[in-house]
């Protein structure tokens, strides 16, 4: 027995064969299906490369910029250098009143393994370090909280723009008066000088965050703690950094300004005060300074990594 089937009657085959005839270049049926499935895993995946090529390039460009900005940096090194050099030795100043170049980096070299400058520069380091952590503490939540209430910033703007110009070196007879010579009267000086640029770029960060950003946390049911912890705060960690950038210079400046003119025994400050009241001691001061400045250069970078390691989204953000 032969059982037909008539195919004018089947819905299926109908509009099968009804979608052929408008596009005869389109799968359809069982076949569409699976064609249509490769083709979202193909876009799939050539968005995951695109994406993968954008982050390779934003890492490629940010590494040129920083290949270029050590050459640029090594070669001013270089040119002052030898500035230095020729003038020094052109005999425009006195002889002995500036040393060269040369003799100024041997003499650095020399004292690089001096236990007793290795000792005064820790001193120096370790005290800059304990005022920047101190101001760090006060200045950034200070900031977090005057940037979040209106109200308080208006209260307290003329009392900060009053004290900020104040110079932290004048109250060293003052400090050294209450508490001595020691790294108290450092740590404090250092503390004064540091406390306004943080306080100011944490306040500047708090009023950069994203509007959009604050009002979804609200729309989440989230309180004012909530929002401050999981959106301002690392919305503003960049402008954090940056302060934290520009006070680690600031720091090591005041302690040795402290030290010297404070009359410490201990820090670099003091060797240099030491050294220059020796006859033939100009050579050392000279390398003493050229010291200080690599370890302000060795502590910026530092501080470089560790802004690229917290911060580092920003940057990437900013190439977008």
């Amino acid at each position: 027995m032969q059982i037909t089937v008539d195919h004018r009657r089947d819905p299926e085959l109908i509009a099968r064969q009804s979608a052929r005839l408008r596009d005869p270049g389109r799968a359809v049926g069982p076949e569409a299906r699976s064609v249509g499935g490769g083709d979202e895993d193909d876009v799939h995946e050539q968005g995951n490369s695109a994406s993968d090529a954008r982050t390779e390039v934003r890492r490629w460009t940010i590494w040129a910029a920083r290949s270029r900005s050590t050459v640029l940096g090594t070669t001013g090194v270089v040119i002052f250098l030898a500035l230095w050099q020729a003038i020094s030795a052109s005999g425009v100043f006195l002889r002995g009143d500036i040393p060269t170049a040369t003799a100024t980096l041997g003499r650095a070299a020399e004292l690089m393994v001096n236990d007793d400058l290795l000792w005064n520069v820790w001193d120096t380091v370790w005290a800059s370090m304990v005022g920047l952590m101190l101001a760090f503490v006060l200045a950034v939540p200070a900031g977090l909280l005057l940037g979040m209430s209106d109200r308080l910033y208006a209260m307290t703007s003329t009392v900060v723009e009053l004290l900020r110009p104040l110079p932290p070196i004048a109250f060293v007879p003052l400090l050294v008066l209450v508490s001595g010579q020691g790294i108290e009267m450092k740590a404090v000086i250092v503390a004064m000088g540091c406390v306004w640029p943080l306080l100011i770029n944490t306040i500047h960060g708090v009023h950069g965050t994203d509007g959009t950003a604050i009002a979804t946390g609200r729309s989440f049911g989230w309180n004012r703690t909530q929002i401050a912890f999981r959106i301002i705060w690392p919305s503003s960690i960049p402008a954090v950094m940056t302060g934290v950038r520009i006070t680690v210079s600031i720091a090591v400046i005041l302690c040795i300004g402290a030290e010297y003119i404070g009359g410490s025994t201990t820090g670099i400050g003091s060797w240099l005060l030491q050294q220059s009241m020796l006859p033939q001691g100009i050579e050392s001061v000279c390398a003493g300074v050229i010291i200080a400045g690599v370890l302000g250069l060795l502590v910026n970078g530092i501080v470089s990594v560790l802004d690229a390691r917290l911060a580092g989204w920003a940057n990437m953000e900013g190439m977008s």
